[in-house]
């Protein structure tokens, strides 16, 4: 899954709706913290089941988006393991090197 479509995910797992501007006819994904998301990627979430819409309410009034059980699973299944603890007195990998103290 690509970076855009997780965070599309993210922001659809908060709360969404799908809207159509009655004058210009566009059509965009608003989730609840007011990102809007493109009809590109919806569909392609919507094609690979990780979210669902409810049709029943009309497109100019905002159909409500979420998630599926599919795209619960994937949001989860891509949270990254957490990092191991290095030993005492072990550097972790990247770190500074440790200056040998001065005695005068």
């Amino acid at each position: 899954m690509s970076t855009r479509d997780h965070a599309a995910l993210l922001a659809i797992a908060r709360g969404a709706r799908l809207h159509e501007h009655l004058i210009t006819q566009r059509v965009s994904v608003v989730t609840a913290s007011g990102t809007r998301i493109g009809t590109d990627t919806l569909r392609r979430l919507e094609e690979a089941g990780l979210v669902t819409r409810d049709t029943s309410h009309p497109l100019h009034a905002g159909q409500p988006v979420t998630l599926t059980a599919a795209g619960r699973t994937a949001l989860s299944a891509s949270h990254r393991p957490p990092l191991p603890a290095t030993a005492p007195g072990q550097r972790a990998a990247g770190a500074w090197p440790v200056t040998p103290s001065r005695t005068p």
